[in-house]
């Protein structure tokens, strides 16, 4: 590790919420695209063990140079505009539409993750 680089570690998950699964999600700026957090240079991967709820869960830790630019994201079931109970029967199944948060951080010298305006 470089005077300039710091190891941090991300999870990376999938959780059972109301009306389906929660996913959350990792990427670091690369030139002008992201990257998955698990496909850098150098990650290591790790599984972990599942509580009640979870699907699953990895921890990922990544070394990166201290001003990098990385992206959270979350994905969740949007809940479901309210309908009589002929309208659910008429109706196929579906999975619900989904609402996707994105929010950025920067590493700082000391190796933490600081979050950053919204864009």
């Amino acid at each position: 590790m470089t005077e300039r680089a710091r190891t941090i570690e991300l999870f990376f998950h999938e959780r059972i919420v109301g009306r389906g699964n929660e996913r959350t999600a990792w990427f670091v700026r690369q030139a002008d695209g992201w990257t998955k957090a698990t496909e850098w240079p150098g990650a290591t991967v790790e599984s972990r063990d599942t509580g009640p709820g979870t699907v699953w869960e990895q921890a990922v830790q990544l070394t990166l140079p201290v001003g990098t630019e990385l992206m959270r994201v979350e994905s969740r079931p949007r809940p479901m505009p309210p309908k009589d109970p002929m309208a659910y029967l008429r109706s196929a199944a579906r999975q619900p539409p989904r609402a996707t948060r994105r929010t950025y951080y920067r590493v700082d010298p000391a190796g933490r993750l600081v979050a950053l305006p919204k864009r």
